[in-house]
């Protein structure tokens, strides 16, 4: 939520206690603008959870709020009104994982109610066009579910739920599926599932219309390389260029999507050439206006990459630098694409970087606050 005012925010029940203060109306070269942020966590005290933040250009980080009630929310989205917020529980064992609803009114969260994912650590979640269902990934089961929302934002039971099967080469990794993401098609609502744990993107036929919306029999199967991990996607505006990172390779798969299918134009490196060390590749992001991709690489790398697109939506490599910290999970561009934030899961570290629009590259900045084990960052526009 790019804004005007700070406003003081309540997570549920826990307020920081700050009083409003107004700012002088933003104009276009003001840097007196600021950008509120949801951040997912992993937690391990009362403490952390959601939180809510500012980002100010001039002055840095302002945490508003905290959330301590989910355990784990380490992925958190509003939906298109920005009333309500849906976030992951990432946990396992008998009771699995699960998925809350909260009421965002002016700064503040209120939940909902929690339902279960239907699997264990479900670690990304995806609302489907109509607004009518969301999608839970879970990681460590290799399913994913279909969960009805109503019109108040109450979760309702899942309706669907998919096991993927198989395996791949990679035996630390790769021993059963792991489903990572899933992600609708901004236009034909088709829905497209990474599996890191079969070197698959499966893409499912989806009828928000329906009570059960997924077709359960695959539309398409995308097989990757052996070994590569596909984990986090991105569609550009026009639903026609596919990006996909691959976790274990630390590269990118370009595709071209059409008619629910994917071809393959060309697999690029993350990597320096003199590079020798343990690699994680995490999260991909376009610029606003889908001149330049960003990628982030853990392991012993921790650096943010930066890639020119072509007019053909090819790749091509301008800059890498480190993260600032240790596993850059998340990272997540300002929507006027102005600046970058960088989540540093384990150095509990939030950083901003400068942007150039001209050329796609990053600067550092002074500005950075710590979080515990910050995991997602997703803004309020």
């Amino acid at each position: 939520m790019k804004i005007n005012k700070f406003i003081p925010a309540v997570l549920m029940v826990m307020a920081c206690g700050q009083s409003a203060n107004q700012q002088t109306e933003m104009t276009t070269n003001d840097m007196s603008e600021s950008y509120m942020f949801l951040l997912g966590t992993y937690t391990s005290t009362p403490e952390q959870g959601i939180h809510l933040l500012e980002f100010e250009p001039e002055k840095g980080f302002n945490l508003l709020a905290s959330a301590s009630e989910p355990e784990n929310p380490s992925f958190v989205i509003p939906n298109n009104k920005q009333n309500l917020v849906f976030a992951v529980e990432e946990t396992g064992g008998d009771d699995g994982g699960k998925v809350s609803s909260f009421h965002l009114n002016e700064g503040a969260l209120s939940k909902i109610n929690t339902v279960s994912a239907e699997g264990d650590s479900p670690c990304y979640l995806s609302l489907d066009p109509s607004e009518n269902f969301i999608v839970a990934a879970n990681y460590s089961s290799g399913n994913f579910a279909v969960i009805p929302v109503g019109s108040d934002g109450r979760l309702h039971a899942a309706v669907q739920v998919i096991s993927h099967g198989g395996s791949s080469v990679n035996p630390n990794r790769q021993k059963q599926p792991h489903v990572h993401a899933a992600v609708f098609h901004p236009h034909d609502g088709r829905l497209l599932v990474a599996d890191l744990g079969t070197d698959e993107v499966v893409v499912y036929n989806f009828d928000p219309e329906e009570e059960k919306p997924l077709v359960t029999a695959p539309h398409f199967r995308l097989k990757v390389k052996a070994g590569a991990g596909p984990r986090h996607m991105v569609f550009d505006a026009a639903g026609e260029m596919l990006y996909l990172i691959h976790e274990i390779t630390a590269e990118i798969g370009v595709y071209r999507y059409q008619d629910g299918t994917l071809e393959h134009l060309e697999t690029r490196s993350l990597l320096t050439k003199d590079f020798t060390g343990s690699v994680g590749a995490a999260e991909i992001r376009l610029s606003p206006d889908e001149k330049f991709l960003y990628a982030s690489n853990r392991g012993e790398a921790n650096e943010i990459i930066v890639f020119q697109i072509s007019d053909q939506g090819k790749l091509n490599h301008i800059q890498t630098l480190s993260s600032g910290g240790n596993t850059p999970r998340n990272f997540n561009l300002t929507p006027d694409g102005k600046f970058v934030l960088v989540a540093n899961q384990n150095s509990n570290s939030l950083l901003a970087f400068e942007r150039n629009p001209e050329n796609g590259t990053l600067n550092p900045t002074d500005h950075r606050i710590e979080i515990h084990k910050p995991v997602y960052i997703n803004f309020l526009p």
